[in-house]
């Protein structure tokens, strides 16, 4: 576990800590003034966000719930962690029954997919989800917000076309909005939108070669955030557009005056995406003015931006050719085999979400080729005996490997046959519960027959309602909620049941939650910290225990099987 995390939990405990130490019952609103002002994914909002959600979830409140996860999402750095509250907000909004907060649960768990991770196809899917459900709705902005993120997804996928019929919904509903409206801070995210779409847009003429169109909505938008501090970014990004113009005019003094002028502030806002790009045209001027050195500084920031975050747009990819072609010309053949390294490297992550981009970038640069010259200068360094050797030990530790995986394998398919006849042939919770229980002697009850008769019929309304699944069920809530002694209820489970109170609660909730991974495929896209907090168990530690104890095999490698099982049904 990264520092990052660590860090991320501790505060998250403290915030709890202070929680509980508060005598005096506070608002949410008091609770989220104390952090509402800060920057994004500054750690010291964290306690107060937890002491947010306690209050939710103590409260039942499961609005004010989705609220505090998001905001956890907000101020949490480690991308990991930020994907673990993404499905904790989508449980609790799918518990509170509202389409439109399920609806931006997805989207949020999209947008971090996208931002966050860079897998387009995962982001892509989270929004469609979205808006199926935002479309029950009467939220509009939240309709277009789910629209102009497809938009952006079509973008980078290379559907530039599709992506265009997607900001014009987005543009025509923010312009429009924020020439109308009232309120300050909504008008204030309609022109953000407006101005984010037209940004898209020109991106998307511009890769069409629709020229005269980037170059009409780039005057709009640089006209429109000019002199506007809180739309910095924004007019940045329009800068950018401008430069990347003006070198595909052959325009370098102009393009190198506005990429230099946008720079800053991408790198300010931690935008290394856009940056990289920059970085590949800044080079490419200085190379076409015969300022070598300065180019290849530039180029070489794309490759530390890649290594860094494993990502690049493909239009930042030609960098390495460049590279490659210096150092083949210098006779540097060590930085040439380098570089030729680092483009098939970055082509065969881009050919995983790019279909139409990795294709192009196959012609520009004659990836076989390159695979060819990259075999050539291995050898002239005296490379092969190396590979070699290496070849060798890699094989038998990949036979010795496979041996291994393929009786571990072996094993969990086993298990997993079994569990699904169980499954299969149990359709309730508590059926399992007495099929899997120790083998007893059930002896007259010491109980009065009248009240082990009304401890039947709540014991099993309890189950048909699934009440177990409170986080926190004890014998002592439970046998105050039926009105009887915990010393009553724990002698009639134990008679009926056949196990201790703790044991029957923890029965029924794995039960219950492996049914429902085994039948709803959404349950299989939750993390496993979501799926105990879901079936009311808080550890995700205890949860993983219990599940592998009572089904013979652990959670993560069920999921794995089940979903194979479902791709095979396909």
């Amino acid at each position: 576990m990264s520092r990052r995390t660590v860090l991320t939990f501790f505060l998250l405990i403290v915030g709890t800590m202070l929680l509980s130490q508060n005598t005096v019952t506070i608002s949410y609103a008091d609770i989220r003034k104390k952090y509402e002002n800060l920057q994004k994914e500054d750690g010291s909002a964290l306690p107060y966000v937890s002491a947010f959600i306690e209050k939710a979830k103590k409260e039942d409140n499961l609005e004010k719930l989705c609220l505090g996860y998001k905001d956890a999402v907000y101020y949490t750095k480690d991308a990991g962690v930020k994907l673990s509250y993404a499905d904790s907000t989508i449980a609790a909004a799918f518990k509170s029954g509202k389409d439109e907060l399920i609806s931006d649960a997805y989207l949020g768990k999209g947008i971090i997919y996208y931002f966050n991770f860079r897998k387009f196809q995962l982001a892509s899917d989270e929004y469609v989800k979205a808006h199926q459900y935002a479309v029950k709705t009467d939220d509009e902005y939240l309709q277009k917000k789910i629209i102009y993120h497809l938009g952006v997804v079509n973008s980078y996928l290379g559907y530039y076309n599709k992506a265009l019929q997607l900001f014009n919904q987005s543009i025509k509903f923010n312009e429009s909005k924020s020439k109308h409206e009232v309120n300050a801070n909504l008008r204030f995210n309609y022109f953000r939108g407006y101005m984010n779409s037209l940004h898209q847009m020109i991106i998307c003429h511009r890769n069409l070669n629709q020229n005269a169109k980037a170059d009409s909505l780039l005057t709009v938008g640089l006209a429109a955030t000019k002199n506007k501090p809180e739309f910095t970014l924004e007019h940045a990004y329009f800068l950018k557009c401008a430069g990347i113009i003006y070198y595909k005019n052959n325009k370098y003094s102009d393009a190198l005056y506005y990429l230099k002028k946008a720079l800053p502030v991408l790198n300010q806002k931690n935008d290394f995406t856009w940056a990289s790009v920059i970085h590949f045209y800044l080079g490419n001027i200085y190379l076409k003015h015969g300022d070598d050195r300065r180019g290849i500084i530039e180029l070489k920031k794309v490759d530390s931006i890649y290594n860094k975050h494993q990502f690049i747009l493909a239009e930042a990819t030609e960098s390495y050719g460049n590279l490659i072609n210096y150092y083949k010309h210098n006779k540097n053949e060590k930085e040439q085999l380098y570089y030729t390294n680092q483009l098939l490297k970055v082509n065969e992550g881009i050919r995983k979400d790019f279909a139409y981009l990795a294709e192009k970038i196959y012609e520009d640069f004659e990836i076989a080729g390159l695979v060819k010259e990259k075999y050539t200068l291995e050898k002239s360094l005296g490379r092969r005996t190396i590979l070699v050797t290496f070849a060798i030990v890699f094989s038998a530790l990949l036979i010795i490997i496979l041996i291994w995986r393929y009786e571990k394998e072996r094993d969990l398919k086993k298990r997993y046959a079994d569990l699904q006849k169980k499954l299969n042939e149990i359709k309730e919770p508590m059926q399992i519960v007495e099929e899997n229980q120790i083998p007893y002697v059930r002896v007259k009850s010491e109980l009065p027959d009248e009240l082990v008769e009304n401890l039947t019929l709540k014991v099993q309304n309890f189950e048909d309602k699934k009440q177990f699944l409170e986080a926190g069920m004890t014998a002592a809530k439970l046998a105050a909620r039926f009105k009887t002694n915990p010393t009553y209820l724990s002698t009639f489970i134990h008679e009926r049941k056949g196990l201790n109170f703790s044991t029957y609660i923890t029965q029924l909730r794995i039960e219950y939650i492996t049914q429902q991974l085994n039948s709803d495929k959404d349950y299989l896209k939750y993390t496993i910290q979501a799926l105990a907090e879901m079936c009311g168990i808080a550890s995700r530690n205890n949860f993983t225990d219990h599940f592998k104890r009572i089904n013979g095999i652990g959670v993560g490698d069920f999921i794995k099987m089940k979903l194979k099982d479902n791709e095979r049904e396909q």
